[in-house]
């Protein structure tokens, strides 16, 4: 297929294009600066700069391809997080963006839509296992975004296309994705919030990028993308910090994270034991790293030699 692929030099992009160009597949890459699309160039595929927001923009960029994998996002640093308005923009990609893509895709006669979403819109299941059909409850303002974007995928899929939406658990690995939480851990500046017993789902960025490979031949709905061995977040600090050979991390209670992080807070006690069943079945991928307690290992290993 002719892909083009919004966050292209992203934490998912670059791990996902490798991948889309050794398939087979022609990949358009939008990126906002001139290096990065380079970079693009130097790997085999086509740097593209399009302003998302500008549907004149966009329709040209449209224009000729088979699909589109929308992954554009703009993720705040760590200190910023708990700041509403520190996500306006990533509110923005999720929302105008998509519906701009969409609206383009539609009018184009494109055949697939892929799009980036999250696991953490989930409610709290306890030590039940989530799929797609368990109910969403987000915790925090900023997560409704993910919902709005989801609307756009199932709207191109209205008009007749295969709209694939991957809900996807938290990304970790090498390089920049981790390196705030790895640093925080390290100075035990990320504690265990109440009492650690919330089931957190992850996903390596190695296996995010072959997802999105396995999502072009998938059929249309919305998937969650997760590792096989979701853990509690009191084992995956702890094997991190074991990873590192750093200290265990503290213990704080929830009632004082929150004067910290306010309703932020949610999402480090909620508990979602991810199932990625469905989208195995239905594309036949599967994570390398089958769990994290693995893949932090693999993680502080390149950490430490860098």
């Amino acid at each position: 297929m002719r892909v083009l692929f919004t966050g292209a030099t992203g934490v998912i992009g670059r791990e996902a294009i490798p991948h889309l160009l050794a398939a087979g597949h022609d990949v358009l890459g939008v990126s906002r600066s001139a290096g990065d699309r380079a970079w693009l160039e130097s790997i085999g595929a086509t740097g593209l700069e399009v302003d998302l927001f500008d549907p004149a923009s966009v329709g040209p960029a449209v224009s000729g391809v088979d699909a589109v994998a929308h992954f554009a996002t703009a993720i705040p640093p760590r200190a910023q997080m708990p700041k509403l308005d520190a996500w306006q923009m990533n509110d923005r990609l999720r929302t105008e963006a998509t519906a701009i893509l969409v609206d383009a895709a539609v009018a184009k006669g494109i055949q697939r839509f892929v799009q980036e979403s999250i696991t953490f819109i989930y409610a709290d299941a306890g030590d039940a296992w989530i799929d797609e059909d368990s109910a969403v409850a987000p915790t925090w303002d900023n997560l409704t975004s993910a919902l709005d974007a989801e609307r756009e995928v199932a709207r191109f899929a209205e008009h007749g296309g295969h709209g694939v939406t991957l809900r996807m658990s938290g990304l970790y690995g090498p390089g920049r994705v981790s390196a705030e939480q790895i640093e925080a851990v390290a100075e035990r500046r990320a504690p265990i919030v109440g009492s650690g017993d919330n089931f957190v789902s992850h996903l390596h960025i190695e296996d995010a990028g072959t997802s999105v490979a396995a999502a072009l031949d998938a059929p249309t709905g919305t998937y969650n993308v997760s590792d096989d061995e979701p853990v509690t977040s009191r084992q995956d600090l702890e094997a991190l910090a074991r990873a590192l050979g750093v200290k265990t991390p503290r213990r704080v209670p929830a009632p004082v994270a929150r004067v910290a992080a306010g309703r932020a807070t949610g999402l480090l006690t909620t508990s979602q034991r991810v199932s990625n069943r469905k989208f195995k079945t239905s594309t036949g991928w599967a994570p390398r790293y089958s769990s994290v307690l693995e893949g932090w290992v693999s993680v502080a290993a390149a950490w430490r030699s860098t």
